[in-house]
């Protein structure tokens, strides 16, 4: 049973009213044991994701290091007045995954299925990496490699389809933007997993022929995460290339497009 440590900033909200408070702030609704979100811009690009798990009557809110220090001060300014602390514990606080199992440690990750469960303690667990590959492998997009903030909208990152966005709840930051782009065009551009890529790297272009569909964002080992035309994809009269190389470009998140 493989056991990854992830590389994760964690929070600590508390006080009265806390998972309301960041109910009407993030993408997502704070419905079971653990959800996975972001707060938006009011353009509706991400500054930063997490995954939110209710300890009693506080939340335990883990993101990528590297979006730490600025969801921070926007959670802060968004609490005004409100009775809510927000406290850093990082320090003492490790954030695993754990799949291929049959444990019952931790909560099962609402992205994917087979992702398998993520895990906050503040043990020390004996862990053996793979996580990257493992969840390239699934076609599922993390923001720690894959993108900066203010740099991409939901859809782009998959989080419409890794129920990382509720169209069915009430206000939040960037949800007009988020919505429109839901109801009234179709997704033109995807993130998605390209396999056998060689010596591909970051900024490397996705070719179909002479036509760019694409651009490496992330590259590990024989797999990579890129941002796909897919209109582009689809009228392909050939197959797609990385740096002279054929390259196989699997499907979405749940199967669709």
């Amino acid at each position: 049973m493989p056991i990854a440590q992830l590389n994760r900033s964690v929070f600590r909200l508390s006080g009265e009213g806390a998972a309301a408070w960041l109910d009407g702030l993030i993408s997502n609704s704070l419905k079971g044991p653990m959800s996975f979100a972001a707060l938006l811009t009011p353009q509706g690009k991400i500054i930063a994701d997490f995954f939110v798990t209710k300890e009693g009557d506080d939340l335990l809110l883990d993101t990528p290091p590297k979006f730490a220090e600025s969801l921070f001060k926007r959670l802060r300014i968004y609490k005004l007045r409100a009775p809510i602390e927000i406290t850093d514990i990082t320090e003492t606080h490790n954030v695993y995954a754990i799949w291929d199992g049959q444990g019952e440690e931790g909560l099962a990750d609402p992205r994917h299925a087979s992702l398998g469960r993520r895990l906050i303690t503040t043990d020390y667990l004996d862990a053996d990496g793979g996580y990257n590959a493992h969840r390239l492998s699934l076609g599922v997009v993390e923001s720690e490699w894959d993108f900066e903030t203010v740099t991409t909208f939901p859809a782009d990152a998959n989080m419409d389809l890794m129920n990382g966005v509720d169209f069915k709840k009430g206000c939040f930051v960037g949800q007009e933007v988020v919505s429109r782009m839901k109801r009234m065009t179709t997704v033109k551009k995807r993130m998605r997993t390209v396999g056998h890529i060689g010596t591909a790297k970051a900024g490397d272009k996705i070719l179909a022929g002479e036509r760019v569909i694409g651009e490496i964002y992330h590259s590990y080992e024989r797999l990579a995460m890129g941002l796909i035309r897919l209109d582009r994809l689809k009228a392909a009269e050939v197959e797609p290339s990385v740096n002279g190389q054929e390259v196989d470009i699997f499907g979405s998140v749940d199967g669709s497009e």
